[in-house]
């Protein structure tokens, strides 16, 4: 297991500003992997001695951002599964670009503005 990286840790701050139940999920959380599909990336998780109860809350977030990249022309947009009260996956996925999966510098864009194909 890892430690989430600047935008992982970003991303998932923007969820816990919108539900602030999450927030004790931070300190334990890692990342268990991180696959690049080609236009898109997969990010699962896993949580580290956790003590926390679980609920049943399911959800898919996203703060509707697009992230922009040097490498990308129409940028990244992303979504975090939560699955029984877990954080479970950040998916990544580009505007059907070819794409290596490495972020490096990015930038948040309030709102996405869905690009033409």
């Amino acid at each position: 297991m890892t430690e989430l990286n600047p935008i992982e840790l970003t991303l998932l701050t923007g969820l816990i500003e919108k539900y602030p139940t999450f927030k004790a999920h931070l300190d334990i959380l890692k990342v268990s992997s991180r696959k690049s599909t080609g236009t898109g990336l997969l990010v699962t998780f896993e949580y580290e001695n956790s003590e926390l109860e679980w609920d049943e809350t399911n959800a898919l977030f996203s703060n509707e951002e697009n992230i922009e990249i040097k490498k990308l022309k129409k940028g990244l947009n992303y979504v975090i599964d939560i699955t029984m009260g877990k954080i479970e996956t950040l998916e990544f996925s580009t505007y059907d670009e070819k794409w290596d999966g490495v972020i490096g510098d990015y930038k948040l864009v309030d709102k996405i503005s869905y690009p033409e194909k």
